[in-house]
């Protein structure tokens, strides 16, 4: 407001100058020293105002000056900033590279000498055709800026990606001058995601996955879920997770509380029974996670499951089982405890009291009473060994074992068995063992050993080889996988001819890795050789 006023001012006194001036001129006025005076008056007048107004135009011309500098040098700051933190190139109208800064040497590989004068197509991956790149230059040269993320290929041919913007150049007359191009590199970020995806897409080829959103209801489904439970993916996807239970638990309580959970952040592990189409209970083994957002919010439910129903079946009828031979120990240990080491002996003895040695003669009964008292001695040493083994399952229950040279107590144990001659036992060495419960366990692998042979010549071999006990068939033959795969309960082979539960052989390792003792199988050239590491 002040200049406008100066400006005024000094415009009003040069008209009033410039009308005395003309009015002298044209001798309509004349001279005198008081028009003198007055002219002289109106100049020095002037000279103030001017001079404020020359002043003012060097205030503001400084201040713009000052402005200027400053946005160049923010421009500056700006320009560094973007090169430290971006990747930039620039070309000339023709595409060929004429800068590069030094984020862009860092991530090709490439130093600005090495690419000057050459297009883009030196760090191009190859990875999209031709029409991809000439889309980009079409849209860049209406003046629009192109965007999207790019694999790039480094000089030493590792891969890049780099989310990549670039823009044309224009003159004042809208000539092309050049491309510019920022990019940022994304590489870290794509190969964490590369990693995710591998891992998942690890997971989904072997677990059922699920995904719900937080209402329950399905929004994808892999094969093998769909594969368990019987259903197409259009059958499956939008429906609730109600589908895959049962009606009485869909409307319990406890299945409200169970998706409150899930929507308040907790996870669930555990099996789980569901229902496949048809109605067909299954049982799986299942984690349900919630997934969070980027804000941390929970906005999913993701699900790894396993189909469990035959192990499931298997436990259920292993249990019943168990309890069968709960009850079949009890009744050995308690009932029949009485009749084997009682009853019987006090019969044998009362026989042998009543009956001297001519009478046995004349009766023919020397081989009767010798298998009675041998069967006898072994069925004690049985009972014995199930006593021990059956006493293991009270708690902190230890392994009674003794220091017993293994030849004598396999020898002892049975010389009274029916196929004693089929077997050859070399020198052993001396082990703390529970006799009853070791011997019980070689015995089943030799039983093993003699009922799964098709040889004309059953036999079993017993010796040392480095520090193990070696049980040696010449039967059909099994590998070590194969061996612990029959270890476990009612597991058969296919097409097994001869009966049998798997349970032996599993109580049998359980017997010699409660010594501590670890157990494999070596398949020969003719038989299985049975390694117990002592």
């Amino acid at each position: 407001m002040k200049i406008r006023s100066m400006i005024y001012i000094c415009y009003v006194i040069t008209i009033v100058f410039m009308m005395i001036q003309m009015l002298l001129f044209f001798e309509i006025i004349e001279s005198s020293k008081t028009i003198l005076n007055f002219l002289f008056f109106i100049s020095i007048v002037f000279i103030i105002p001017f001079y404020n107004i020359v002043q003012s135009w060097k205030e503001q011309y400084k201040s713009i000056k000052d402005d200027k500098n400053e946005i160049i040098e923010e421009y500056k700051n700006m320009n560094n900033f973007v090169n430290t933190a971006s990747i930039v190139s620039k070309t000339d109208k023709n595409g060929k590279i004429i800068y590069v800064n030094k984020k862009f040497e860092e991530i090709s590989g490439y130093i600005l000498d090495e690419v000057f004068g050459k297009d883009h197509s030196i760090v191009n991956s190859g990875f999209k055709p031709k029409s991809y790149w000439i889309d980009m230059y079409k849209k860049v040269v209406k003046g629009e800026t192109w965007n999207d993320i790019v694999v790039n290929k480094r000089k030493d041919g590792e891969l890049y990606w780099v989310d990549t913007y670039i823009k044309a150049d224009f003159d004042k007359n809208g000539k092309i001058l050049g491309f510019s191009s920022i990019r940022q590199d994304l590489t870290e970020t794509k190969v964490n995601e590369s990693k995710i995806q591998n891992l998942m897409d690890s997971i989904s080829r072997s677990n059922a996955i699920v995904e719900f959103d937080l209402n329950g209801n399905i929004l994808k489904a892999n094969q093998i879920f769909l594969d368990i439970t019987n259903y197409k993916e259009s059958e499956l996807i939008g429906k609730n997770h109600k589908i895959l239970v049962s009606k009485e638990y869909s409307s319990s309580k406890e299945y409200e509380q169970f998706w409150q959970k899930l929507r308040s952040g907790n996870f669930h592990q555990g099996e789980y029974e569901r229902i496949k189409k048809g109605g067909e209970s299954i049982w799986i083994q299942a984690s349900y996670n919630p997934v969070y957002n980027v804000k941390g919010e929970i906005y999913k439910i993701f699900k790894i499951a396993n189909d469990i129903t035959e192990k499931h079946i298997q436990t259920l009828e292993i249990n019943k089982k168990n309890t069968y031979l709960e009850h079949a120990a009890k009744i050995l240990r308690h009932d029949m405890h009485s009749g084997i080491n009682t009853y019987i002996p006090r019969g044998i003895k009362s026989l042998e009291r009543r009956l001297d040695d001519e009478t046995i003669k004349t009766l023919k009964i020397e081989s009767p009473l010798k298998m009675i008292k041998e069967g006898l001695n072994h069925t004690q040493k049985v009972y014995k060994g199930v006593y021990e083994f059956t006493n293991l399952v009270k708690k902190d229950k230890k392994l009674e074992k003794e220091n017993v040279d293994l030849k004598e107590i396999l020898d002892d144990y049975l010389k009274s068995t029916s196929y004693k001659s089929q077997i050859i036992i070399d020198q052993l060495i001396e082990k703390e063992v529970n006799q009853s419960l070791f011997c019980t366990a070689i015995d089943n692998l030799i039983r093993n050993g003699l009922k799964y042979n098709d040889s004309p010549s059953k036999l079993i071999k017993i010796y040392m080889e480095d520090n193990c006990l070696i049980v040696e068939d010449n039967g059909r033959g099994i590998t070590n996988e194969e061996f612990k795969e029959l270890s476990k309960p009612y597991v058969r082979k296919e097409n097994q001819s001869e009966g049998g539960s798997g349970l032996g052989l599993n109580i049998t390792l359980s017997i010699l890795e409660e010594h501590g003792f670890q157990v494999s199988a070596e398949k020969l050239e003719k038989g299985t050789k049975i390694k117990i590491k002592l």
